[in-house]
């Protein structure tokens, strides 16, 4: 077995990945109950299942005449290029185009127990059932013939990957975008609140004096009372008050800013809808597990749009 042609080894990678395509696309679509083209890519081949396979034939193959082996080595460098494929698509493109969060015994979200048992499974299926007449198919082709079906598919997969590439990349940009926006109105907001809770206190705390001293004494406390209040209403309006209307200025002068920063960012997203939004929710329909740690409300935002429009073209 180790005695393939580079062209060989080629083929196989893409014939692994379009089984791993029928079975993540048939398992999903029944799960979401409609169609999903699942994976990374708009063809129908998912690469972790190619190198998956890649991996397990390299790793089992010395031992395939034991099961158990095959089993613990196949699912052993699966787990390994599982984990590594996830945390550095999530490092680049800051989603999470599989989690295994909510899963028993997982690592990071990126592996868990039962998907690495799976991976044994197929390592077995793969050693002993599937590779022997897929080996066939590919050892059958003349040789001229196989070099070319080989090229033909690495340009196509290499236009697809940059393809899928830019959209994710879109993607990272959009959600990020969204969550700076989102945060810096939080900020704002804030600070709006506590200038409201302190000029709400002071009214408060005004009327509460007037009331107590209408209640004691109505007529002698009167006189009092008003002078005591324009005394206070001056060194509020030099102290305090004071202030607090520079606070309230300057929070205006903030919001204005903020305002003609989010008319600029809004007319950048109206920009981005036409290009990169599209693209980025043709991605998530994808892959309608992807989550993000960093950017979760905006990314279920976009995928709450992606799903409003998706029911809007089946209508």
């Amino acid at each position: 077995m180790y005695g393939y042609q580079f062209f060989q080894w080629i083929l196989f990678f893409f014939i692994y990945c379009f089984f791993g395509w029928i079975w993540e696309s048939c398992y999903v679509s029944v799960k979401e109950r409609k169609w999903v083209n699942r994976g990374f890519l708009h063809g129908p081949l998912i690469p972790i299942y190619g190198f998956g396979a890649i991996a397990v034939l390299f790793a089992a193959i010395p031992v395939r005449d034991e099961l158990v082996f095959v089993y613990i080595f196949g699912m052993a460098g699966a787990t390994f290029l599982e984990y590594v494929t996830g945390a550095v698509m999530e490092k680049i493109f800051k989603v999470r185009y599989w989690d295994y969060s909510g899963k028993f015994l997982n690592l990071n979200g990126h592996i868990c127990l039962m998907a690495s048992l799976a991976w044994g499974v197929f390592s077995v299926l793969l050693i002993r059932y599937i590779h022997a007449p897929v080996e066939s198919v590919v050892l059958g082709l003349q040789a001229d013939v196989a070099e070319i079906l080989a090229f033909v598919m690495v340009v196509a997969f290499a236009v697809d990957a940059t393809q899928s590439f830019n959209e994710a990349m879109d993607l990272r940009e959009i959600v990020e975008r969204i969550t700076e926006n989102s945060q810096e109105l939080q900020r704002i907001q804030k600070r709006v609140d506590v200038i409201v809770a302190i000029i709400d206190a002071d009214i408060q705390e005004y009327r509460k004096r007037e009331e107590r001293s209408k209640r004691e004494n109505p007529l002698r406390e009167l006189s009092e009372t008003i002078s005591e209040y324009l005394e206070r209403a001056r060194t509020k309006s030099e102290g305090a008050a004071h202030s607090i209307r520079e606070e309230i200025d300057r929070v205006c002068d903030e919001m204005k800013r903020l305002q003609e920063s989010l008319g600029k960012q809004q007319l950048k997203m109206g920009q981005v809808k036409g290009k990169q939004y599209l693209r980025s929710v043709r991605l998530l329909r994808r892959n309608p597990g992807a989550v993000s740690r960093d950017h979760r409300e905006a990314l279920e935002g976009i995928m709450q749009e992606s799903n409003i429009i998706s029911r809007f073209k089946r209508k």
